[in-house]
């Protein structure tokens, strides 16, 4: 762990094995905190925000930010091949998704340089109003397990910039690369307590960061019942919050759409991450006349994707993150038969002598499903889209909003006029036309109801990571 500028162990020594998914094998034992390492990680952070990183000038912290950039830049390969194993990447997707976290920290170290507040002017002018964006003071970040080092980055990046300091929780099922980040924290030349990193589990490390009335803000990346539960917990002592939790996201493909780029998309959205995507669209909704050349075309695609282990550059796509994910997903197969769904599955993992490990699934599409049936309402979590068909605009649109989540949608059409009517009535955070959705660092993230509140990415995580102070001078 990282705690006030040093890799220490827990308190307890108390370790964890963090296990490949592609062989059921162990990579690393990782100490595990207990209550007392999250509160001596708190109190490291409380005191440098206090002592040294809130008076640090923005310049400073710039630099630190781009220095950090730097020394990420050289260990990229690294990382992606402790992702590879960790979580079951294939490597060619963890490098590419991992090419990106240079830049991530880069543009925060320019977009916190623009952070300011502004003068008013307010109806009284026996007064001079004006504003300050300030930092919060400690940030508590807790990290998935899907995208560990790109979101720790997402979190650390805008918080540290704003001026406040944190601890980041990884995932205690993929914490190596966020485990190795620390070294590269503290190498950068970051003040003693700026970051510090703490592993475990939800229960008690994220607890005890939740529950800390020094911590002032929780950003979480995770599931919607434990988003909950830290939005209930949190009350106790106000603490700001950004939730980015579930989604149920629709893809709508309109008869006269470009098949074959909506095609490309759903077949992406199954095989990228093995469907462990939270903004991935995994209700397909099909448009009666296109319906079955649609289906056809994906099928063709998702019986010839290459399923393996994900050290080779010739795998698509790889394991599940562990063997309880999927089994969880096997699990929604036989709720998707119980419902009259017809679950079918397009690569078959019989005699796969090279795949040793249970968290393999194959690519799946449920078929004849209805948007009533559990398998349309809820989040799966793994390689499995959900084809739903519609007649017109309107019903597309209902079924499209008729979800207890909103973090994103597709449109596909020509029809300008469509696109535009649909980018208003389509209920979700974040609603793409005529493309996949894919996030980037520069713009805002973060979904409706109960995908979550407050935003991720852009310069808006940046003031979510900020609290405005009036001031009021008298003349």
């Amino acid at each position: 762990m990282l705690i006030d500028g040093k890799e220490v162990p827990s308190l307890s020594g108390k370790t964890f094995p963090s296990i490949d998914p592609s062989t059921g094998k162990t990579l690393a034992d990782v100490y595990e905190a207990g209550v007392e390492d999250v509160a001596l990680a708190v109190g490291a952070a409380q005191k440098a925000f206090e002592s040294t990183w809130r008076s640090t000038l923005p310049r400073d912290r710039s630099k630190k930010l781009m220095k950090l950039a730097e020394l990420l830049s050289a260990k990229v390969e690294m990382m992606s091949w402790l992702e590879c194993y960790d979580a079951g990447k294939p490597i060619t997707a963890s490098r590419a998704w991992l090419a990106g976290g240079p830049g991530t920290l880069e543009y925060y170290a320019g977009c916190l340089l623009t952070l300011s507040g502004e003068t008013l002017e307010v109806s009284d002018r026996t007064l001079m109003d004006f504003t300050l964006r300030e930092p919060l003071g400690v940030c508590g970040l807790i990290v998935p397990w899907n995208f560990p080092l790109s979101i720790a980055l997402l979190k650390m990046a805008p918080a540290v910039a704003a001026g406040n300091c944190v601890v980041i929780k990884p995932s205690e099922v993929t914490p190596l690369s966020t485990v190795e980040l620390g070294a590269l924290v503290a190498e950068a030349g970051f003040p003693p307590g700026v970051v510090n990193i703490v592993n475990g589990p939800g229960d008690p490390v994220g607890a005890a960061l939740v529950r800390d009335p020094r911590v002032a803000k929780i950003s979480f990346t995770g599931g919607t019942v434990s988003g909950k539960r830290i939005f209930r917990e949190a009350a106790d002592t106000v603490k700001r919050l950004t939730l980015e939790l579930g989604g149920k996201s629709a893809s709508l493909v309109f008869a006269d759409a470009d098949v074959d780029k909506a095609v490309n998309v759903a077949f992406t959205d199954i095989v990228r991450n093995s469907g462990q995507v939270c903004g991935a669209c995994t209700r397909v909704l099909l448009e009666e006349p296109i319906a079955d050349a649609f289906i056809a075309k994906l099928e063709a695609k998702l019986r010839a994707v290459k399923l393996g282990m994900p050290e080779s550059t010739e795998t698509e796509m790889g394991p599940m993150v562990s063997s309880d994910q999927a089994a969880k997903v096997r699990g929604y197969v036989e709720i998707g038969k119980a419902e009259g769904a017809t679950p079918r599955a397009y690569v078959d993992l019989a005699g796969r002598a090279d795949l040793a490990s249970d968290a393999f699934l194959p690519p799946m599409l449920f078929h004849g499903a209805t948007n009533a049936m559990r398998v349309a309402r809820e989040e799966i979590f793994g390689p499995a889209l959900t084809v739903i068909r519609f007649r017109t605009e309107e019903e597309a649109v209902a079924i499209t909003n008729d979800t207890r989540y909103g973090l994103a949608a597709c449109v596909f059409t020509r029809d300008a006029g469509r696109a535009m009517r649909l980018v208003r009535s389509v209920s979700a955070g974040t609603v793409c036309v005529n493309t996949g959705v894919r996030s980037s660092v520069d713009a805002p993230f973060g979904g409706f109801r109960e995908s979550g509140i407050g935003k991720e990415r852009g310069k808006e995580a940046l003031l979510d990571d900020t609290q405005l102070k009036n001031v009021r001078y008298g003349l």
